[in-house]
This record gives structure tokens, sequence and C-alpha cells, in this order.
């Protein structure tokens, strides 16, 4: 009997397009390294794998502490005064459950989960396609109900993706949100009952979320400054040794009357060289390289693309051709740090022949060496 890991699962779906399966991957790494990472540390950057569970029903509010694999029913509150003084009685004696994320878990009474099949194309505008036909897939409208969709998988025999939906009424949810806002609770996620996790989806509205802590963003900045100005140092630093140099000369200069003629000229044939070097790296800089710019092309064209003519004049590449997905390959183009500006020249046709859509991409050229891009 031979056990398949989650890693063997994913490398084993040679019928999946290969965007898929990087996702896949990069959620299944991720998580295997979130195991890793202390849960203060987790914390304190909104991550972590406990929740406070927040629970609605007819007698009033359940408390869970849910963790990897565990859940536990810590108490119960009711939706007035008492409840109220229970509840801060409870989170003072236990103020390490203040850490944790609190999440609203709704039943399956106070939502709806299904999955759809929908063509392959609607999954660039899936938000807005199940919006769209939301009235038509289930008894509510777009206006009446908070909801998310996921794609759970891609069937390409038939051209279509498998999607996770899952909503709520929104006067049913907005009741709940209110009557726990009033009793104090104030959730940061809303999802249904049935998942093994809290986070993949959150279907809390916008207006009530509560503030989010701003230190991770004070940690964001505060590195990000630092890092720019060790940056700026290593910049200025050569600079300002050479005009610290150069004033020194200066003062030996007037001190040495009968070379202070010799080393003006010296000081100035420096500033000329050092003028030359400045021309010479900010053209290096600045001009691309053609044998970059079709190396790049190269690897970033997939295969089943085909190039028909390419121009290159003015630092400006214009490409024709035919390509299974053109919408995909100028996003490719996009993101490479030796072209820039890229766009359509004319309107993307198909050709009936082939099934192929037929594009014309012009693009400008630069120097991905010293592109600020990410490779």
């Amino acid at each position: 009997m031979t056990i398949a890991s989650p890693l063997t699962e994913i490398m084993l779906k040679f019928d999946t397009p290969i965007d898929t399966q990087v996702q896949d991957f990069w959620k299944w790494w991720t998580g295997e390294l979130a195991t890793l990472v202390p849960d203060w540390i987790s914390q304190l950057f909104g991550g972590g794998g406990e929740f406070l569970a927040l629970t609605r029903d007819g007698k009033g509010i359940g408390l869970s502490h849910i963790k990897p694999g565990i859940e536990h029913q810590l108490a119960h509150f009711t939706l007035d005064e008492e409840g109220e003084n229970h509840r801060r009685e409870f989170m003072t004696n236990n103020p390490q459950m203040g850490e944790l994320r609190m999440v609203l878990r709704l039943s399956g009474q106070q939502g709806l989960r299904k999955q759809i099949k929908l063509p392959m194309a609607a999954a660039e505008n899936l938000r807005q396609v199940i919006a769209f036909e939301l009235d038509r897939m289930t008894p509510f409208k777009n206006e009446q109900v908070y909801f998310s969709a996921t794609i759970a998988s891609r069937i390409k025999a038939t051209k279509q993706i498998l999607v996770d939906l899952v909503l709520t009424p929104r006067a049913k949810l907005d009741g709940i949100l209110e009557e726990l806002t009033a009793a104090g609770w104030r959730p940061e996620l809303v999802y249904l009952t049935g998942d093994a996790k809290p986070g993949a989806y959150d279907l809390l509205p916008e207006k009530f979320r509560p503030p989010r802590s701003r230190l991770p963003q004070i940690l964001n900045y505060s590195l990000g400054t630092i890092i720019l100005s060790l940056a700026i140092l290593a910049a200025v630093l050569p600079i300002w040794s050479a005009r610290s140099e150069a004033t020194r000369l200066e003062e030996a200069v007037r001190k040495t009357g009968k070379t202070a003629q010799e080393v003006e000229s010296m000081r100035e044939e420096s500033e000329k060289l050092l003028h030359r070097a400045r021309f010479l790296q900010d053209k290096k800089h600045s001009e691309p390289v053609l044998v970059d710019s079709l190396e790049e092309l190269t690897r970033l064209i997939p295969d089943g693309t085909w190039l028909n003519g390419l121009q290159f004049a003015n630092r400006r590449i214009i490409i024709q051709g035919q390509s299974p997905s053109a919408s995909s390959l100028i996003q490719r183009i996009e993101g490479s740090p030796f072209f820039d500006n890229v766009s359509f020249v004319s309107p993307v046709t198909k050709d009936t022949s082939n099934g192929l859509e037929r594009f014309q991409i012009a693009t400008d050229a630069v120097n991905g060496r010293f592109s600020e891009k990410p490779r």
C-alpha cells in the first residue's frame, strides 16, 4: 500500500494547467512552513492556527477554542447585560484568549454552500460572473446576500471550472453582527460551518470589520526605512569620501603655493573623468541590449505560441503571432524587467482554422539588467 503525500498529489496532476499546479504547490508549501513558525510570531502578523469561534443560536452565543485538529467548547453567553458581564469576567480570567483571532461560524441554517460548474473563461472575472448569475443558481439576488466564490478544481476535458459558492442572507448576517457588536463581540472573519479551518474565504461585511493592528504595518515601514537608509548611505558614502578627499587636497593647495596650479588642474581633470564615467554608466543602464530582449522573449513565449513577425526600432519592439491565450501572454511580458509599456496594437482576433488568437503586441525595450522590476 502506497500513501501519497500532498506534494506528490500536486506533482501528479498532469492534466491541470501549470499555473494551477503552482498555486496548489504554493498553498501547500506555505501551509507547511506556517506550522514551523511560533504562534506568537504568527499572531503578531495576523496569522496563527488558533481561533476563538463564535456561534449564534437561539439561546445566545457559544464560544469555542479552535486549534489545528482540536476544538474545545469554552462557554455560552446570553445576549443581555448578564451575558455582557459574563463576557468581561471570562476575558479577564483568560487574558490569553484575547490574543487569539475571533471569528463567527455560521450554521447550516444561517448560510448556504453549493458547488457549481462554469466555463473556464469565467475564472478571470469569477466574482462578477457569480454576481450576475446568482439569481439563476440560487433563490437569492445579488443584493440580498454576502457571498464568496473560490475555484475548487479545473476540468480540462469539458473546459469548465468547479466553484465552491458560499453565501448568507445580508439581513440575517447583519442582524447577528449587530447583536454581537452590541454585546461586545467583534469577530474579524465570518465563515460557514463545515470548513476544517477558518480563513479560506471571508463573508464579513466591510462595515463590521474591527480596526486592525497597525503593528505589522509599522514594522514593515520601519524595516523599509532602515533598508532605504542603508542603501542611501552605501550610495552617498563613496561620494562623501571623494568630496572629503577633494577638500583635503584644496587645503594642501592653499598651504603649498608652488603646487597650487598643478593640483587645481588635477582636480578639474578628475571631475571631467568622473563626469565621463557617470555618462558611460548612465548610458549602460538606460540603453537596452537587443540580445537580452530577444533572449527574454524566447523565455517568456510559451509552447503553442507562434511569432509571425518582429520589428525593433527606436527601443520599440512589435511582435505579431498566434497564441492560445493572448491575454496571458501580455501578462507574462508585462512582468518581465526587460519590457515596459506593454499593450495590444490591434484587437485580438481568433483564427477559425486552428482556434488560436491572432495578436499584435508592442512594448518598450529596457535594460533589464538594471531594471527596478523583480526578476
